[in-house]
Order: structure tokens, then C-alpha cells, then sequence
């Protein structure tokens, strides 16, 4: 049986502009420490840029607002290599391990995820990399123009610093600190989301084949090897279902804190982009709410695949001939029904990553943009 050499698509490629890599190198270890620290110094630069300067408009300080929560989810999804390291390539190695018992005809669903994954992560790159390119496009054009305006150099890095960076020298070293730290955010929300992304695809297809197998038993006693063949799909969808709860487990954190903070994003992002006029600054703020909501699609979209997927085998077992098995055939079908009416649920706290919860989350995030537009007028007073 063939097999997924790439699995997940680029096989965490990505993250190796990051220092990731599955033998590393002291230098690999270096830049790894290097790149989560410059990540958790963001949040605490842009606090101290908020405490020193309180006078900022409303429209500033949701935007230094809207960062910091940005970078928590960023933060906790580079934690995962940080923390659960091994953990993430068991899980990669257990998904293509259970592989092995799949039939040739039923191989090639999970080629083409594979296929369809790889171009999500390109498709994704291609979006982090228009937002890391407008953020330093719009610092370029406004620091040009107001030294333009001012009559002499003054310079704006993509992101605010609570210091001086006004010397060439300085100035250079922050905006690369900036970039960098963009490209960082970028590779570690591609290799995650599209990893879970893959992963949730590929736990669905199992259900699937799982759900299949069951509809094909025939369980009757006069069948010599029925009670063989139901024991080999029962120790199947066990080992599905041992995936799942290592999956949701693994992920659960970084996806709780993403949909906590999605509203609040996502209002701070609405309501920044009607209120600048700056084209560049509008095509960037809409281009972030996107890949923020993609992100969010990514986890409640596979959340509810999953738990109906898993659902859909309880159907199977009871469409099965059941009521001519032997009693301790009708026994096993028994325990089977009530774990498979049990669904998987993607859930973290108090919060179900699913395509309701979505909506929600959408709602409410258009009502906190309209609450911060009715303090607009008081802003300005």
C-alpha cells in the first residue's frame, strides 16, 4: 500500500524558517529560541508603547489592541513545538501508520486531500504574505510622506515601539525586527492551521471508511467469517476514535484561545477599516480579517464535519443485520452502537469549534464594531 511521504502537506516545511526541523542543529536550536522570544517580546513592547503614550486616538489604541490579541493566538499555536513537540510528530506519524489498513480503493481520498491541502497552504501563503507586504508598503509610504510634509527624515516602522528609532541605525534594525516577526507569524499559522486542517480531513475520511465498512458486514450467523470481519472494523473505529481524542487534545488550547478572541479581533479590524481612508491600510486591514476568519472556518468547519462523521457510523451499525448474528456477535454490535452514538466533539472550556459557534462569533463581532462606532463621536470631543 502506498503511502503520503509529504503528510501533512510539506511536512512542516515551513516552519523551518523558524529553526523547526525534526534533527536539529545547534544553530536550528538557536533561531528556534530566537523566533519564540521575539514572539513573546511583542506583546510586552506594545504595552509599554500604550502605557507611555495614553493620549493615542480610539483608533489607535484598538489597533495596538487587536495586535496583542493576535499575537497571544500566534504565540500559542508556536508553543505547540515548544511543549508538545513529540507529540505533534507521533500524531503525524500515527495518522500514517493507521494508513497502512487502508484498501487500494480507498487510497486515493486521501491523495487527493493531500493534493487539495497543498494548495490551501499555498493559497494561505500567499495571503499572510500580501498582509506582511502591505504593512511594510503602508509604513514606507507614510514614512516617506511625512518627511515630505515635515522637511525633514521621519521614519514609521510597520508596528510601534515605546522608544526612539528615529537614527538610520535604529531604525533599520526595528523594521527588520518587524519583518521578521511577520514572516514567523506567517510560517507558524501556515504549518498549523493547514496541518489541522489536513489532519481533520483525513479523521473525517476515516469515519467515513469506518462508516462504509459497517454497511458492508454481513453478520449473519451462517457466516463463517462475520464475527472475524466485525472485529477487525470494531478495532478500526477504535483506533479512530484514539486519533480524535489525540488530536482534540493536542489542539484544543490554541483553538479555545482563537475563537475566544476572534470577535474582538475581528471588531477591532471592522471598525479600523472604516475609519481610515488610507487605501493601503484598508486592503490590508480587509485582507487580515479574511485569513482571520479563514482561520477560524478551518477549526469550526472540521468541528462539525467530524462530529457528524462520527455520528453517521452509529447509523451504519445499527443498519447492519444484527438480528441475525449470534448472541455474542448481537453483543459486540451493542457496545459498538452506544460508543459510536457518543460523537467527537472539537471542544475546549466552554467553547465547540463548529459552524454555529462561527456565527455566533460573527454575529457578535458586528455588534462590537457598532458599540465602538457610537464612541466615535466622544473620541473626537
Amino acid at each position: 500500500m502506498p503511502c503520503l511521504d509529504e503528510f501533512p502537506a510539506y511536512r512542516f516545511g515551513y516552519m523551518r524558517f523558524c529553526g523547526e526541523v525534526e534533527q536539529p542543529t545547534w544553530w536550528h536550536r538557536g533561531r528556534f529560541w530566537y523566533a519564540f522570544i521575539l514572539l513573546c517580546s511583542f506583546g510586552p513592547l506594545q504595552v509599554l508603547y500604550l502605557v507611555k503614550t495614553p493620549a493615542l486616538d480610539l483608533m489607535v489604541t484598538c489597533e495596538v489592541i487587536m495586535l496583542l490579541q493576535l499575537c497571544a493566538t500566534v504565540v500559542l499555536k508556536f508553543s505547540l513545538f515548544v511543549t508538545h513537540r513529540d507529540e505533534i510528530y507521533d500524531l503525524v506519524g500515527a495518522f500514517k501508520s493507521i494508513q497502512k489498513g487502508i484498501t487500494a480503493d480507498e487510497f486515493p481520498r486521501f491523495v487527493k486531500c493531500n493534493v487539495v491541502h497543498a494548495k490551501l497552504v499555498r493559497l494561505y501563503v500567499i495571503g499572510t504574505t500580501i498582509v506582511v507586504v502591505l504593512y511594510e508598503l503602508n509604513a514606507i509610504v507614510t514614512s516617506v510622506t511625512l518627511s515630505l510634509q515635515q522637511h525633514h527624515v521621519h521614519f514609521v516602522t510597520p508596528f510601534n515601539f515605546p522608544f526612539d528609532f528615529q537614527h538610520p541605525a535604529v531604525y533599520v534594525l526595528c523594521f527588520l525586527h518587524n519583518l521578521d516577526a511577520m514572516l514567523i507569524t506567517v510560517f507558524i499559522s501556515v504549518t498549523i492551521d493547514a496541518g489541522y486542517s489536513e489532519m481533520a480531513s483525513n479523521l473525517s475520511i476515516h469515519f467515513d471508511i469506518v462508516r462504509e465498512r459497517f454497511e458492508r458486514l454481513d453478520i449473519s450467523a451462517g457466516q463463517p467469517l462475520a464475527e472475524r470481519e466485525l472485529v477487525e472494523v470494531i478495532s478500526y473505529h477504535s483506533d479512530v476514535l484514539t486519533l480524535a481524542q489525540r488530536m482534540t487534545q493536542l489542539f484544543q488550547e490554541s483553538v479555545f484561545y482563537l475563537l475566544l478572541l476572534l470577535s474582538t479581533i475581528l471588531c477591532l479590524l471592522g471598525y479600523e477599516f472604516v475609519m481610515v481612508s488610507n487605501i493601503y491600510k484598508r486592503a490590508q486591514v480587509a485582507t487580515l480579517a479574511g485569513i482571520m476568519i479563514g482561520q477560524a472556518v478551518i477549526y469550526t468547519y472540521h468541528g462539525s464535519v467530524i462530529r457528524d462523521q462520527s455520528v453517521n457510523v452509529s447509523d451504519a451499525i445499527y443498519g447492519t443485520n444484527w438480528y441475525e448474528a449470534t448472541p455474542n456477535t448481537k453483543k459486540q454490535i451493542h457496545i459498538s452502537l452506544m460508543r459510536a452514538q457518543k460523537p467527537v466533539i472539537v471542544k475546549s472550556g466552554f467553547i465547540e469549534a463548529s459552524l454555529p459557534t462561527l456565527k455566533k462569533i460573527l454575529s457578535s463581532s458586528a455588534s462590537y464594531i457598532t458599540m465602538l462606532m457610537s464612541l466615535e463621536p466622544d473620541a473626537s470631543s
